[in-house]
């Protein structure tokens, strides 16, 4: 069977969008003309590719395959007409980087602005996530590059450490622990936690310290992002962890204190993955060398 890539497109948009009409709507066409493409698609290649449930469409195991050759031919395309149509201005390409959110405010955006300095012709599509979605994305090549924290397993990838930091915990002003100069986990742990994304490095981090001391968390709330963290600390919801440079922020301008967590863990290690770095693109390459030795 020969593909078009109109038709490759649509197929990735459907899969991202898990809905004909969303992926219509992305691609400026309207709803009938996916649904035609896509059935002739099925057609052709002689088996479904989604499963139409109640909440959307969900790819089937073939469409699974499909969906990682797809986003090998578009980016390969892609970087084909970058080059080809820019020859001879310097470094091109489109980058697609998925990273946690902790490490794009503490490095990423600092590094990638240098990097971007030198390579003007450099796009950068980034995008944040947990760590578990962000191996799995690159994984499936969903993403170039991926950021996240050394404690998620990344079968199958290329990894490369990236930078560190350290978490220290967050409690209110005039909290019983506020005047304490260190804290170990287990001092949290009789009260209420502040916990962070399902799924993310830090939320593996702190239920694998609770499950080693035997104590259950205390879990009042999850939220997404240390600045969010730090507002729920203030408000008395409970005590948080955030690393130690967001806490030097957030303690200037909120009543909240940061306290150092006295843990080998506290020290965290932020690695790069990739599928396979003598595949990548050319800015891909490069921008992966450059945050290895940041």
């Amino acid at each position: 069977m020969r593909f078009d890539l109109l038709t490759l497109e649509l197929f990735v948009a459907v899969c991202e969008e898990q809905s004909m009409s969303r992926a219509a709507a992305r691609a400026h066409t309207v709803a009938s003309a996916v649904s035609k493409r896509i059935s002739d698609l099925e057609h052709g290649l002689k088996t479904p590719l989604f499963y139409r449930q109640a909440r959307g469409l969900k790819p089937t195991p073939a469409a699974e395959v499909l969906l990682r050759h797809a986003r090998l031919v578009l980016r390969d395309l892609a970087e084909l007409e970058s080059e080809i149509g820019e020859h001879g201005k310097g470094l091109r390409g489109q980058v697609r980087i998925r990273s946690g959110v902790s490490s794009i405010i503490q490095h990423l955006a600092q590094d990638l602005g240098a990097f971007l300095a030198r390579y003007p012709g450099v796009r950068i599509d980034l995008e944040e996530d947990t760590s578990q979605e962000i191996v799995a994305a690159v994984g499936e090549n969903a993403a170039d590059i991926g950021i996240f924290g050394s404690n998620i397993p990344a079968p199958g990838l290329q990894v490369f450490p990236y930078r560190s930091d350290r978490l220290v915990a967050l409690v209110r002003a005039g909290h019983k622990l506020a005047g304490r100069k260190a804290v170990r986990f287990a001092d949290l742990l009789d009260y209420d936690l502040v916990a962070p994304k399902k799924g993310s490095a830090l939320d593996t981090l702190v239920q694998q310290a609770a499950a080693e001391l035997g104590h259950p968390l205390k879990l009042r709330l999850r939220v997404n992002g240390f600045e969010t963290v730090s507002a729920m600390v203030e408000a008395g919801l409970g005590v948080g962890l955030v690393p130690q440079k967001s806490a030097e922020r957030y303690e200037e301008g909120r009543a909240v204190r940061a306290i150092r967590l006295d843990e080998s863990w506290a020290v965290r290690q932020w690695n790069l993955c990739v599928r396979d770095l003598a595949a990548l693109p050319p800015a891909a390459a490069r921008l992966v060398s450059y945050l290895s030795r940041a």
